[in-house]
């Protein structure tokens, strides 16, 4: 698990994009969908006090080779051809500035597609894009967790929130077993968010949990967001052949916010738009 600590002190409130299972190269990638997300990212929302960044899920490329999952001649790019295409969409996201000195790339997990050229050639397309894209101290083959530093509204309580971000493995045919799938890995780890891909359908739930504090022998309630994130691919011959329903393209998006309290001092929340 790669630990990252990430900048966004001038900003109060944050707008979390996850981009996941691109799949460039996939004759049924919907580029156009993509760019538009590229685009909503670079853009400055209307709330000056927010900031608007992204996570990399996974998946961005088709990336099949010949021993791989997959149809190396169904490809419309080259694997090598894949990589240079994302590395160009995502450079203006690595850019760093005042605002961001991190740039607006939160971190960036690899998918099983990268994996797959990885057994053939020892070269994974993700580890390519991050090295390129100066983003290896926020790369990881498994896991990423962010801790996001905002700016303070009020004196009292801490500022920010935590992110645990992994592609995922295996099935799930129905909504509950994609479910499913994001909330077990809430056995293992504690996070504010956690966001998860894979199973192609844009989907959020939330579940409490009790965490004990000792130094003060007390219980505290904390509410953990779930996320699934959507798949950049149109309906195909092969998902109607397993009899699969069209995935959403809907893109989440994930919304932090603190309020101002005049007994507790300041609580935050966490908003989901899909």
């Amino acid at each position: 698990m790669n630990r990252i600590d990430f900048d966004l002190s001038h900003f109060e409130e944050v707008e979390l994009v996850p981009v996941a299972d691109v799949h460039i190269g996939n004759p049924n990638c919907d580029e156009e969908s993509f760019k538009k997300t590229i685009d909503y990212i670079l853009e400055e929302p209307d709330n000056p006090r927010r900031a608007r960044v992204c996570i990399l899920n996974g998946d961005l490329t088709e990336s099949v080779t010949r021993n791989s999952k997959g149809n190396v001649f169904e490809q419309t790019y080259s694997p090598q051809t894949q990589i240079a295409m994302m590395i160009k969409y995502l450079e203006p996201l690595a850019k760093t500035s005042k605002k961001y000195p991190m740039g607006k790339i939160l971190s960036y997990c690899a998918g099983n597609h990268d994996f797959g050229r990885y057994n053939d050639t020892g070269i994974t397309s993700a580890e390519t894009i991050a090295v390129k894209l100066d983003l290896q101290e926020r790369f990881s083959n498994d896991g990423c967790y962010s801790f996001v530093t905002c700016k303070r509204i009020q004196e009292s309580g801490p500022v920010g929130f935590t992110v645990y971000n992994q592609h995922m493995t295996g099935g799930a045919s129905t909504v509950g077993g994609k479910a499913n799938r994001v909330s077990r890995i809430s056995s293992g780890i504690i996070a504010d968010i956690i966001v998860g891909s894979h199973v192609h359908t844009p989907l959020t739930f939330k579940e409490d949990i009790i965490v004990p504090r000792f130094s003060t022998r007390s219980l505290t309630q904390k509410t953990i967001t779930y996320v699934v994130t959507n798949a950049f691919l149109r309906y195909s011959d092969y998902a109607e052949r397993a009899g699969m329903k069209p995935a959403s393209i809907s893109v989440p998006k994930i919304i932090w916010r603190q309020e101002r309290t005049s007994q507790r001092g300041r609580t935050s929340y966490v908003e989901v738009v899909l």
